[in-house]
């Protein structure tokens, strides 16, 4: 099996075949949908390493080790669910569902990287935080942004048409920071925003159900959530779930900012609520 043949090299691997069988390792779903030029470019490495790797671990070439990878991938996939959907219960159908839901998160939570350690850091140091997506994933960077807001992080959502990008990262820079949203390989608009940032030396990462959509390729760092799904449509729930990960764990690291973030927030809700009392009293119903 692909792995087992990686962790039996992989102490005498070089550094750059170590990338690979990290990768590999980490995020086998995307791999089985890769050609050798395309895990290439994701690894920024040439294609000819990447089938050099294939041999060095004991295959004849990188096809054979991918026809591998797809079959066991498929294997692993069968196996964690088998969504029922010709149920007349649509409790049960409900049910089975969200299996799969469980599943894609599990699949996430498999493919964290190191990459992971160096959001928090960043998102800390920040002067601003701008958050993007393009259709459905639009709705998810506003959320992130809102949320990003609640633990006082400077986090805005902005719309991924080249205009308000444009106008937004015209004076970014390398204390900015630029989070976008991906599901499907068509919201090219993400991956050229995230493209016009890096050229201005903003610090990018794309949270993607894949880390070949052009969001992910574009992006300096990527936060990979899978999604299958058994039906015509894309799972969220990865990438929803990451938002709410994100706060938490800046909630944990800095507990003292979100607390101070919370305590203000209840304080100036209190100071309204007594402004909406008075306002209350003084009007003359009477006369309405």
């Amino acid at each position: 099996m692909f792995r087992d043949r990686i962790k039996a090299n992989y102490n005498t691997l070089s550094p750059s075949f170590r990338r690979l069988a990290d990768f590999i390792l980490n995020q086998p779903l995307d791999v089985a949908l890769m050609t050798a030029t395309e895990l290439a470019q994701q690894m920024d490495l040439d294609a000819a390493t990447v089938v050099r790797f294939a041999q060095t671990i004991g295959y004849t070439g990188f096809r054979e080790m991918l026809k591998e990878i797809q079959k066991i991938v498929k294997e692993e996939l069968t196996a964690s669910y088998t969504a029922t959907l010709d149920t007349a219960d649509d409790a049960e159908l409900f049910r089975s569902l969200l299996e799969n839901e469980k599943h894609n998160l599990t699949l996430a939570q498999t493919q964290l990287a190191e990459q992971t350690n160096a959001i928090l850091p960043t998102l800390t140091s920040a002067r601003r935080i701008w958050v993007l997506g393009q259709d459905s994933c639009a709705h998810l960077a506003a959320l992130c942004a809102a949320e990003l807001q609640r633990i006082n992080l400077p986090a805005e959502p902005i719309a991924s048409d080249p205009l308000e990008v444009a106008k937004k990262l015209k004076e970014a820079g390398a204390e900015d920071v630029l989070l976008g949203f991906s599901l499907t390989r068509m919201e090219l608009e993400v991956a050229d925003a995230i493209s016009f940032a890096r050229q201005r030396g903003v610090r990018t990462f794309a949270f993607s159900a894949s880390s070949v959509t052009a969001a992910a390729l574009a992006a300096e760092t990527t936060i990979v959530c899978p999604g299958p799904t058994q039906t015509h449509t894309l799972s969220f729930t990865g990438l929803a779930a990451l938002i709410a990960v994100l706060v938490a764990a800046f909630a944990a690291r800095h507990p003292e900012r979100a607390t101070a973030a919370r305590d203000k927030l209840q304080e100036s809700y209190r100071e309204l609520l007594k402004l909406r009392a008075l306002s209350a009293s003084e009007v003359d119903v009477e006369s309405l």
